[in-house]
């Protein structure tokens, strides 16, 4: 255990650590880096494809109404599922015209919703596996992740404004399921783009990863057999990330539901019902930065 200048206590890593510290520095037996990259992958390929679901049935609405007896039958069944979940208040978009347009938003949805759970469940078996990494990338690594990074918030940007400044131009005279099926395609590219270059960048950032793992310790099992200092520190340290994780849960929940409002309900409907999911996300960051500087920079200032 050391101490800062200030007399208050910091965590140190345990001999077993420094171990798997040792280990680490001659390459990733952890096949951490892999695992991160296949993260980022799935990550940004799961947002992009729910994305893609609501292009697409933009898309589709611009084809031939055909109202078969099977799509309306579907469509029926899904309309009541939907009522009877949200009490009546959602109702499906243009259910007449192009019903097949819900069915292929549905069907991303699910492909989408899939690939992130099973993302979600696999980066919890990692870090069950491996609660903590020491830091073992060099600087021009954890460089080299963030410029990765930075070009593909340019990219996605550069995508985004392209296509949005091609509809503001010439959009006027295009039909709304175009434009709206132009608008999401572009930002699924964005998203995809925007997810991967963080997700790169970040997993460079490994207290970022281990305070993380702290949610999925059992709090009567964290630090049992070290010492009471060094306990209290894991403890308060496991109150933030169960701040944070907390934090996460409920903006994702607001965002969604402020999303789907803006896309079913009538008088609310837009083709920018994404906004209220973009705005959750940058508060969330930009509090969980706060709190994860906050407790490097009290418990764990010597990190890297």
């Amino acid at each position: 255990m050391d101490t800062k200048k200030d007399g208050s206590a910091v965590a140190t890593p345990t001999a077993q650590e420094s171990t798997l510290q040792q280990i680490a520095a001659h390459g990733d037996y952890f096949g951490y880096d892999v695992h991160m990259r296949r993260r980022a992958l799935r990550l940004a390929t799961g947002v992009a494809v729910i994305i893609l679901g609501f292009a697409a049935g933009g898309f589709f609405a611009l084809l031939p109404e055909r109202n078969t007896a099977d799509v309306e039958e579907i469509v029926k069944g899904i309309d009541k599922l939907i009522g009877l979940m949200t009490h009546e208040i959602v109702e499906l978009p243009e259910v007449q015209k192009h019903p097949e347009t819900f069915i292929i938003e549905i069907i991303g949805i699910l492909i989408g919703y899939t690939i992130l759970k099973h993302t979600s469940e696999d980066h919890d078996d990692y870090c069950r596996a491996f609660r903590r990494i020491e830091q073992f990338y060099t600087p021009r690594a954890r460089r080299q992740g963030w410029e990765l990074n930075t070009l593909c918030v340019i990219l996605a940007t550069a995508i985004i404004i392209s296509v949005h400044a091609v509809i503001m131009r010439w959009g006027m005279t295009w039909s709304a399921p175009l434009v709206g099926g132009l608008s999401r395609l572009s930002i699924a590219a964005g998203c995809w783009l925007y997810i991967y270059g963080f997700v790169m960048g970040a997993r460079t950032n490994l207290f970022l990863y281990n305070f993380k793992a702290l949610r999925l310790i059992n709090i009567y099992e964290l630090g049992a057999s070290e010492s009471d200092e060094r306990r209290e520190i894991q403890l308060a340290e496991k109150k933030l990330c169960d701040f944070s994780s907390s934090l996460t849960s409920f903006a994702t929940f607001f965002g969604i539901l402020g999303a789907l409002a803006l896309y079913f309900l009538p008088t609310l409907r837009t083709t920018y019902f994404w906004m209220p999911l973009a705005g959750a996300l940058v508060v969330t960051i930009v509090i969980k930065w706060i709190v994860i500087h906050y407790a490097k920079t009290k418990y764990e200032p010597d990190f890297d």
